[in-house]
């Protein structure tokens, strides 16, 4: 005895059903990320001014790639470095127990993010509270060691450099919320170096 054409159908509708339900959410979700997209494009966000950026302004140095790493250069005018030429590889953000070489460093700043670096005289605990800061902002900071680095602690970003005898969370948190992203090959939201008059 064959089942009714009934009972046959119902599995091919419910997979029917199931599809299109698929469908229409996916539709929704890639549309709801483009139009986010979107928004951010005519953002009318705008960048802090110079005076209320923290670190100091520092002179363009350049941003042209090197042919390879190691390929010889121009010297960085400031350390760490803040601008100039670069690696053609790219670091991403996290946290890095091994220094990182300049020349990457200053392709990590091309693409917007910040670099909080520490000497060897900065106490391993004080490491771990740096490292906590590189989790909190996961997509905008590179946390290593620079063992060049006399003293301290340094924060980089694009054409800008400051320096911590000791960990200053809040200092380091200012650092990276208002100086990430401001650059991202080129000056973003009508940010500017704060150097050129």
């Amino acid at each position: 005895m064959s089942q009714p054409l009934v009972n046959r159908l119902r599995p091919h509708r419910m997979g029917l059903a199931v599809g299109i339900l698929v469908t229409v959410l996916s539709v929704l979700t890639m549309s709801s990320l483009a139009f986010g997209v979107l928004l951010n494009q005519f953002d009318d966000k705008t960048a802090l001014p110079c005076d209320q950026v923290p670190g100091t302004p520092e002179p363009f140095e350049g941003n042209n790639h090197i042919a390879y790493q190691g390929a010889s250069h121009a010297p960085y005018k400031t350390k760490p470095p803040t601008s100039g030429p670069h690696s053609p590889r790219v670091v991403i953000p996290g946290i890095y127990r091994e220094p990182i070489p300049e020349e990457l460093q200053v392709h990590i700043l091309e693409h917007g993010h910040v670099l909080i670096q520490y000497a060897a005289d900065v106490a391993p605990g004080e490491v771990e509270k740096i490292e906590r800061i590189g989790r909190q902002y996961p997509r905008d900071a590179v946390v290593a060691p620079y063992p060049t680095l006399d003293h301290g602690i340094a924060a980089t970003g694009w054409q800008r450099l400051q320096r911590f005898d000791t960990y200053d969370e809040a200092g380091l948190l200012d650092f990276v919320t208002k100086v990430a992203n401001r650059y991202n090959h080129g000056w973003r939201n009508k940010a500017t170096d704060c150097v050129s008059p």
